[in-house]
């Protein structure tokens, strides 16, 4: 449970990036909690918190990495990939000991991610 936690602390503090948070970026929180069994009323946010503290449990690998790749889907929710959130992105992968490759591979992915949604919608509403 602590993992879930800090997940979603991490998740709204970088929704709150650029000085608000979005209905898309809303949307993604709220798939987050669902997906994870949470339900508003049982999560309290600590998003104030320095990162550091946020993550500083986080040992595993694969959990680093799954932390790193939903919130970049995250930070790419609301089409725009300002300075605050790429500041962002970068802090989390230097505390987390990722690669410039590994950096740039996830980036590329949720890009592709993001353009084969635009793709499904299109097909969808012709």
């Amino acid at each position: 449970m602590e993992h879930k936690i800090a997940f979603l602390d991490l998740a709204n503090r970088v929704a709150k990036a650029d000085g608000c948070i979005n209905t898309k970026e809303k949307d993604y929180i709220r798939l987050f909690m669902n997906e994870m069994n949470i339900s508003e009323a049982d999560y309290q946010c600590q998003d104030h918190r320095d990162i550091k503290d946020i993550i500083g449990n986080l040992q595993d690998e694969q959990v680093k990495r799954i932390f790193f790749a939903e919130i970049l889907l995250l930070v790419f929710a609301d089409g725009d990939y300002n300075d605050d959130e790429k500041q962002l992105a970068r802090k989390l992968q230097e505390l987390f000991g990722l690669s410039e490759e590994t950096y740039e591979a996830f980036k590329d992915w949720v890009v592709r991610m993001d353009q084969l949604k635009l793709e499904g919608l299109k097909i969808i509403l012709a």
